[in-house]
Order: C-alpha cells, then structure tokens, then sequence
C-alpha cells in the first residue's frame, strides 16, 4: 500500500454531493455488503460524502482510494476508515477488485443513560475523536477482518437477533479502537481551501444538468480559469470536465434504474446535448452502454 499526500487539500469534509441513498432500513440503518468489480476495468465510485461512519477491507485486487485529502494504492488486506462527512472515492482498473463494506451511523450505537461509554460515542459523533484513515497494525487488522466477517455472516443469515450481534460487534470494534488508542482526537478544523471547494462541489451537484463550463465555474467563483483548473484538479484528483462527466454518469445510472425514460431523455436531463457523446462517456465510465447497464441490472 502506498500513501500519497495531496498538497493544498485538507480536511476534505462536507464535499462533493452528499450520498442520498439509504443504508439498511428505518429501523436497523446499518448494512454489510461485497462490492465486486465483475470484469470491469474501468470501476468508479464518484467522490462523495455521507453521514455515517464506513469501514472498508479489501478482499481482493487493487484500487486507488481517495480519503479526505490523502490518497492510497490499496491491495488485499487492507482496511480503511471513512469518517463521517469525509469526501471519499474508489477508482479501479482492476476488473477482479472485490472489497468488503460495513456502514453505520454512530447515534444507533449510541445509548440513553450519559454514562462513561455513552461518552466515548458522544466525542466521536460530535467529531471531537475520529477513527484512523488506514488501520496499519497487523494485531488490530487480525481483529478487524474477524470482526468484519462475523458482522457480514450475521448480516446475511439475518437470524433471531442478528441487530443485537452486528451492534455489538460495531461497538467492541469501537471499543478496541480505543484500547489501542487507535482512534484520535481532531486537532484541526477545516481550512478556507475546504469551504470552498466543498462550496464548489455542492454547486456542481445543484447544476449539473446546466451547460457548466471551466470558464461559468471560475466567473462564479471569482477565479482566473487557469488557476480555477488547477485548484480544482490538485483538490480532487481530476480535472473538472472528468468530475462532472463523474456526476452526470452517476445521476443517469439512477435514472436508468428508476424511470422508464429513454437514453435521448436521460441524456439530456443529466446536461448532455449530444446523446452519442453521452454514450461513449457512460460506456468509458461504466463499461457498458445505458441500454446494456438497464438490461443487466433488471435482469
């Protein structure tokens, strides 16, 4: 595994869009799940950020994983811990990645009684302690990829009770962190650089059916277009045509799953005028064309 700082990226919180999609069910919003990249080259989870806690193990393969404002080769054994709010993203040209996912919001942990553990949950939600990017102790990663495993079997099997041991099991990982004071207390606050591109990309994600160019971005956000482009590709990792081209693809995989609505009326509702670049740019991202991707996800 190697580990690349970005230079002028700090603290990538509260960026991109906010992930809309909804973990577990009402009552129980925690899931277990394997992602496989099933022949795909060309795997992309956009940059996003959500609200709960992510804890993520690599199975098999490779991938290249964006976590806040740093950036890692990931490879089989690795496991990695997404904070609340922190922008994250996953790219792979590995068409045997396989990677395990646990995610869970810290206040269904949390009790009623303001008790010594109570407090320990509470400095956490409230971001005052957080869990390690990249859990790097081989003892604790023993422990973790046991724990994770037990946490998907229960998940599966769904038998009487199985709420009762994936809360559990959550919480002793929990408590482990902090017996090998693996999770840590925040000593920063997030930087001007950070506000402003978490602006930047929340106005990407109100606007991305709009002809958005480079030069209505930096006219918008009172920058020249070539200091705009660079900003935004060192805070990233992409340029901006390949970021947006990210979003738009990712809003018209929902629409093909959700709508009956043509390729032509998808096309344009996600900002694009020409359908046949739409195509070319949802296969290069996706690996498939719009109307493969709808058949083989309803099949």
């Amino acid at each position: 595994m190697q580990r690349k700082k970005e230079t002028e990226v700090s603290e990538l919180e509260k960026q991109k869009f906010y992930e809309k999609r909804k973990h577990g069910t009402p009552r129980f919003p925690m899931e277990c799940f394997v992602t496989r990249a099933d022949g795909n080259q060309h795997f992309l989870v956009p940059l996003h950020w959500h609200r709960n806690i992510e804890i993520m193990q690599m199975l098999h393969g490779t991938a290249v994983i964006t976590i806040g404002n740093e950036m890692f080769s990931a490879v089989e054994g690795d496991i990695f811990c997404i904070n609340q709010e922190e922008l994250h993203r996953i790219v792979s040209e590995d068409n045997q990645l396989v990677y395990r996912t646990v995610i869970f919001p810290l206040q269904a942990l949390t009790f009623s009684e303001s008790d010594a553990a109570q407090t320990y949950l509470e400095q956490i939600v409230q971001g005052v302690l957080r869990f390690p990017v990249q859990v790097t102790n081989e003892t604790e990663k023993y422990f973790l990829r046991k724990t994770l495993y037990q946490i998907q079997i229960a998940a599966e099997q769904k038998s009487v009770g199985y709420e009762l041991m994936v809360k559990a099991q959550l919480l002793q990982i929990i408590a482990q962190m902090l017996c090998q004071h693996q999770i840590v207390s925040v000593q920063h606050s997030p930087s001007e650089k950070s506000k402003r591109l978490k602006e930047m990309l929340h106005f990407i994600q109100r606007h991305y059916a709009a002809p958005l160019t480079i030069t209505v971005m930096a006219e918008q956000f009172h920058m020249s277009e070539k200091y705009f482009s660079r900003y935004f590709r060192i805070a990233t990792g992409q340029n901006f045509t390949a970021y947006l081209n990210a979003v738009r693809i990712e809003k018209a995989q929902a629409l093909l799953l959700e709508t009956d609505e043509t390729v032509l009326e998808i096309a344009f509702s996600c900002g694009y005028e020409n359908v046949s670049y739409f195509n070319r740019v949802f296969r290069r991202q996706t690996g498939y064309s719009p109307l493969q991707y709808r058949s083989i996800a309803v099949s």
